[in-house]
């Protein structure tokens, strides 16, 4: 599979690809693959996923599992990542920097396609296959490791997250606690407050009532008091109209009996 993958790129029998890629017109003098590769890093429909860097002196594919699915399929009628690296090892382009995708050549150079024309594929010799086999295994290892490392950078990532909504939760949760705590200790200085205010209008109440029946009591005992008096001077004047009257009898009874 590989192999032929590597046959397509190198002879360059396909001078369009799939479905919707465009015709592709063949430079004297220059390689199909590069000529093609050229193309795609200059489309700028693209941009997302291969461009030039901003000093047009190297090109970076910012996603690979696009570029692989999207892009090589319409020119290259593959989905070999490896292969269309390795192509480029052997056209001479160097790898820049280890975090990312880019390829720099100094004849590939945005906006000077006419020095694509000194763009020659390395000489061969006995050891290609030997070399072929371990480039397309250290390709192979090497984006088996930087998918992992997307991988782990996810899970690193949606772990940060996670950590996060518990702090926010955590937060949220202590938040509402100390909201409980104030309100249920305005409910108490409510309840208090409440508590001493009815106390209050019941000693009110109280005192207004024993007022009363102090006052009624008092007026009682006047009443008796005053009863007591009258029933006094009564008997007063009832005994001295007794005497009185005893007296005004007494002569009478001694003139009978003489």
């Amino acid at each position: 599979m590989a192999m032929n993958n590597m046959v397509q790129f190198s002879t360059g029998q396909h001078e369009h690809g799939g479905g919707d890629g465009a015709r592709m017109l063949r430079e004297p003098g220059i390689p199909p693959f590069i000529t093609k590769t050229y193309d795609i890093v200059e489309d700028p429909n693209t941009n997302s996923i291969i461009c030039w860097n901003p000093c047009g002196t190297s090109f970076v594919i910012w996603d690979h599992n696009r570029f692989s699915f999207e892009i090589l399929p319409k020119y290259f009628r593959h989905t070999n990542m490896s292969s269309f690296v390795y192509q480029l090892n052997n056209y001479g382009f160097k790898k820049i920097g280890l975090q990312k995708w880019e390829y720099g050549h100094y004849w590939f150079q945005a906006g000077k396609k006419h020095l694509l024309a000194n763009i020659k594929r390395r000489g061969k010799n006995v050891n290609d296959q030997k070399d072929f086999h371990q480039e397309m295994y250290y390709h192979g290892v090497e984006e088996e490791l930087r998918n992992q490392r997307d991988i782990n950078d996810t899970l690193v990532s949606e772990l940060e997250k996670l950590k996060q909504r518990q702090e926010d939760m955590v937060n949220g949760i202590a938040s509402l606690k100390e909201y409980l705590e104030k309100s249920e200790a305005e409910s108490r200085k409510i309840i208090c407050f409440l508590a001493k205010a009815v106390k209050q209008v019941a000693m009110k109440r109280g005192m207004k009532r024993t007022d009363v029946e102090v006052r009624d009591v008092t007026m009682s005992k006047r009443r008796v008091e005053d009863a007591t008096e009258s029933s006094k001077k009564n008997m007063i004047d009832f005994s001295a109209i007794k005497r009185a009257h005893d007296i005004a009898q007494k002569p009478k009874i001694e003139k009978g009996s003489v």
